[in-house]
């Protein structure tokens, strides 16, 4: 489990998550279903963007369904949009300096300045990239177990 503190869901985790139709959607949902009612979620604003981008292109659901499950979501009690304002541009990118050669490009640098704005210490992610971060703690839920990293803790895939 998580530790009690906020946390940081990445978007690829909610969109396995929402869609049934992508075979990680099991292990994303029984791991999100244990931890959503207990975490405090700190989400940026280019997260649920990025979700209702992917979900709009699933066959056979409704776009209204969609913005409904969006507006139902990002309205919980336990959530919290962090607005990708000046203070978090700058700092994303001063990270866009230093990673983009790593495979970590604007969006996801805009995420982590907000996950470091936010004091967030878990990110949960399946961004192989991201998972070499290590200054936070990861868990890659798509995995039976979950896949989960300490702060300093190196990615081996």
């Amino acid at each position: 489990m998580v530790n009690p503190q906020m946390i940081t869901i990445d978007s690829q985790i909610w969109i396995y998550y929402f869609d049934p139709n992508a075979p990680e959607n099991p292990n994303v949902q029984k791991w999100m279903n244990s931890i959503l009612p207990s975490e405090t979620i700190i989400l940026s604003t280019i997260i649920p963007m990025e979700v209702a981008h992917n979900l709009y292109a699933v066959p056979k659901v409704s776009k209204n369904d969609i913005e409904d499950l969006i507006l139902k979501w990002i309205t919980q009690e336990n959530i919290t949009i962090v607005d990708a304002d000046q203070h978090n541009m700058l700092i994303a990118l001063e990270l866009i300096k230093s990673n983009r050669s790593k495979g970590i490009g604007g969006r996801d640098c805009i995420i982590l300045a907000s996950i470091l704005n936010q004091d967030v210490q878990t990110l949960v992610t399946h961004d192989k990239n991201i998972l070499r971060v290590q200054n936070l703690h990861r868990i890659d839920p798509v995995f039976d177990p979950p896949l989960i990293l300490r702060k300093g803790e190196e990615y081996e895939p």
